[in-house]
């Protein structure tokens, strides 16, 4: 394995997501910026859950802090920040990401080094990090004749399915 395979390494940008989530979550529990500010940082927070929730999905079960994740995201971008409503599901949601970074998400890296070989990590990894890159460009197939492309991707209602049908679509080469 050469020196660019374990920066690719898809336990490696795993683990990498699992510390931004974390990092992020932090920031949140701080409770500091403005209500706005808040939901901009939620906002950031919900994307990159939905990211890495997209690379991971096929080495968990379906059934845990992720599912409770995508339901608390999908009422949350419904919920304006000065709402009741919006820090007590923002707490749930980070409740679900603590569990997942800590639990599941440990489970799935160490799922995936068990039964994948280093250079099938190593392509795994590129290709996530691949279609990331490639997912903001790629329009979403019931909106692109709709909405402008620089506002496919922006917070609010369907905002949770907008970006996960960006990252899942085939990138064009």
């Amino acid at each position: 394995m050469n020196g660019n395979q374990s920066a690719t390494d898809l336990t490696t940008v795993l683990a990498g997501d699992h510390r931004e989530l974390d990092r992020l979550c932090t920031e949140l529990e701080l409770g500091q910026g403005s209500p706005e500010n808040r939901k901009d940082l939620a906002d950031h927070l919900i994307a990159e859950l939905v990211r890495h929730s997209v690379a991971e999905e096929p080495y968990l079960d379906g059934d845990g802090d992720l599912a409770e994740a995508d339901r608390l995201m999908r009422q949350l971008e419904g919920a304006g920040p000065q709402e009741t409503r919006f820090e007590r599901l923002l707490g749930g949601l980070i409740r679900a990401v603590r569990r997942h970074v800590r639990e599941e998400g440990a489970a799935a890296v160490r799922e995936i080094g068990r039964t994948c070989s280093p250079d099938r990590q190593a392509e795994l990894g590129r290709e996530v990090l691949e279609t990331r890159e490639a997912a903001p460009t790629l329009p979403h197939p019931d909106l692109a004749d709709r909405v402008p492309q620089a506002d496919q991707l922006w917070p609010g209602p369907g905002f949770v399915d907008r970006a996960r049908a960006a990252l899942r679509a085939p990138a064009s080469g």
